[in-house]
């Protein structure tokens, strides 16, 4: 059901090579944010975001509502079989099982982002896609504790409408986050420049994000 097998043959660390390809190919904003964390904490928010993939790419590879629901039921099982032990062969699922294993992300927290997809997939309703949740957990990568993680969700909802190329209103005002969080959020600065100029260029991206990064204004 996912995108690749993982080799009995393949290190953990062939694995997370072969994830930061995949997520700066298709996620190239989130993954340029995640180039600013230590090290550690940028292989968590690559398996994240590799995971989030494999969820967001079901709306692009299947019409049938059936066929998506399998798809989903694919994940949830698979996360189920984590907690209890278990581990398919799907390079995601080896990197999530090492993620769970190091307590860097929880079962129940992907599970309720594999439901929230499902839902937004049977409405076909892309704004109901979990983009505040997937925000919330990397900045709880990055970060000592939720309190200071939290953040105004309705930022990430923005920046993922302005993405998809949609109208909205005028975006919520710039806010200031703490430095450490700053890998996880860097890219929600985009939102001011798409809506002015529509989509940008990658230095104009990467000198974006950079910005966020040095002053924590997103």
């Amino acid at each position: 059901m996912g995108s690749m097998t993982s080799p009995a043959s393949d290190s953990l660390s062939d694995i997370w090579d072969r994830l930061d390809s995949r997520v700066k190919r298709v996620d190239e904003e989130r993954w340029l944010s995640s180039r600013y964390a230590p090290a550690s904490e940028r292989r968590s928010l690559v398996v994240l975001y590799a995971f989030y993939y494999e969820l967001a790419r079901v709306r692009v590879s299947v019409t049938d509502p059936v066929m998506g629901q399998i798809r989903f039921q694919w994940w949830r099982d698979a996360l189920t079989e984590l907690a209890e032990g278990q581990q398919r062969q799907h390079d995601v699922v080896t990197a999530l099982a090492a993620e769970i294993d190091a307590e860097r992300l929880s079962t129940v927290r992907l599970q309720s982002i594999v439901s929230q997809f499902e839902a937004a997939f049977i409405a076909s309703d892309r704004a109901q896609e979990p983009e505040g949740e997937l925000a919330l957990l990397a900045a709880e990568i990055c970060s000592a504790s939720k309190t200071e993680a939290a953040f105004d969700q309705r930022i990430a909802a923005q920046w993922a409408s302005l993405r998809r190329g949609e109208e909205i209103a005028e975006p919520i005002p710039r806010v200031r986050v703490a430095s450490r969080l700053r890998p996880a959020l860097a890219h929600f600065r985009l939102r001011h420049l798409w809506k002015r100029r529509g989509k940008i260029g990658r230095m104009q991206t990467r000198l974006s994000i950079l910005m966020a990064v040095l002053t924590g204004g997103i």
